[in-house]
């Protein structure tokens, strides 16, 4: 079962990246995009007998956040979502936490600071809500990397990456190469967070 998930994974991923690369119809995107975080539920589920429902409702509102993103009206509510979910990616993730890193906690806030920045000019009445965003995720990269277990700090790290890119695609200059850049960051990251929680006993 396993390996099925993984193979409709890839090919649904593959899908999805070729509609973006081909600037085809975003239409065509109902049918890829919301069944890439069902699918990582799905593996992860067949994957452990003991099932985290924090990390569950986490990859829920994950999903929630990719369907509200691909609506006009949905940047707020899609947020929201993804606000949430790292929220639960923290309480998760604090259960495995080890080490506390006052350097890692540094480049972290110099990483956002120097994003938020940048990006300031752009944001409009979205100053708040992004700012927030931006300390939520970096705490959830900051705990996740305390944890010590290579999958969710690797996940946590592309994470922050699309979620950087994908802020400077909406709010600055958007690109192909960006989008791209987003989807393929994005779904390397959850991906990289299930295998965390499949595998974190024996890392």
């Amino acid at each position: 079962m396993k390996r099925t998930l993984s193979i409709f994974l890839i090919i649904v991923f593959i899908i999805d990246l070729i509609i973006i690369g081909f600037q085809w119809s975003s239409d065509l995107r109902f049918y890829t995009k919301p069944l890439l975080i069902p699918i990582l539920i799905l593996y992860y589920l067949c994957s452990v007998t003991q099932k985290n429902c924090l990390f569950i409702a986490g990859l829920v509102m994950s999903f929630l956040g990719d369907l509200f993103l691909m609506f006009s009206w949905g940047f707020i509510a899609g947020l929201t979502s993804f606000l949430i979910a790292h929220i639960l990616y923290i309480l998760v993730f604090k259960d495995y936490f080890k080490h506390k890193n006052v350097y890692i906690i540094l480049f972290i806030l110099i990483y956002i600071s120097a994003l938020y920045s940048f990006l300031f000019p752009y944001l409009g009445t979205m100053k708040i809500p992004v700012l927030l965003y931006a300390i939520t995720i970096g705490t959830m990269l900051h705990v996740a990397i305390g944890t010590k277990l290579k999958w969710l700090m690797v996940g946590a790290v592309l994470f922050v990456l699309s979620d950087t890119i994908l802020a400077v695609n909406i709010f600055y200059q958007k690109s192909l190469i960006g989008s791209l850049s987003v989807m393929l960051t994005y779904v390397l990251a959850q991906y990289c967070l299930v295998e965390g929680m499949i595998n974190k006993r024996v890392e």
